[in-house]
């Protein structure tokens, strides 16, 4: 069990680094999709991004995504799409993925769903009736503003640094 753990510490090049950004962003990551705050997959996406061996790793892939996720949200906002709650038919909200739930109407009932992400949508499956309403805000996954930014970050390595994108193992 020692053997193999120095081995990977000796072929894994600045495992301390690598370890330190894991556990701290991973962290983030678990506290945010517990608290309800961003849904599993963005969890992930974050964790994936940290484990990049590249040693700015988490820093300039979020910054990636951070600038795509303002041009898409500025863009909505622009559209019409983004800002404010609106209410649909309960089909639509159940066809497009890019609505938050915030509450039921049901024949002039209102009722509201938990805020978490994660248990939101099922609730309002759950309570699915004939000509029901949705109160739904409008919202994207960050995990594909972070894929996006994270495939952003790997062509301009390969276009700027290619030198480091063919040395990271």
């Amino acid at each position: 069990m020692v053997g193999a753990a120095y081995v990977i510490y000796s072929l894994i090049p600045n495992i301390e680094l690598q370890l330190i950004k894991l556990t701290l962003i991973g962290g983030i990551a678990l506290v945010f999709a517990l608290l309800g705050a961003v849904g599993e997959a963005d969890s992930i996406a974050l964790v994936f991004i940290a484990a990049d061996p590249y040693r700015l790793s988490p820093i300039l892939p979020l910054v990636f995504g951070a600038c795509i996720a303002l041009g898409h949200i500025v863009y909505e906002v622009a559209t019409g799409n983004a800002g404010g709650l609106k209410t649909i038919p309960i089909e639509r909200f159940l066809k497009e993925q890019k609505w938050i739930p915030e509450a039921v109407l049901v024949d002039g009932v209102r009722e509201e769903v938990d805020s978490d992400v994660n248990v939101a949508r099922d609730e309002v499956e759950a309570k699915m009736r004939p000509g029901a309403m949705v109160e739904v805000k409008y919202g994207v996954p960050y995990v594909a503003y972070l894929g996006i930014g994270y495939v952003a970050f790997l062509v301009y390595l390969l276009a700027l640094h290619s030198s480091v994108f063919f040395s990271l193992p």
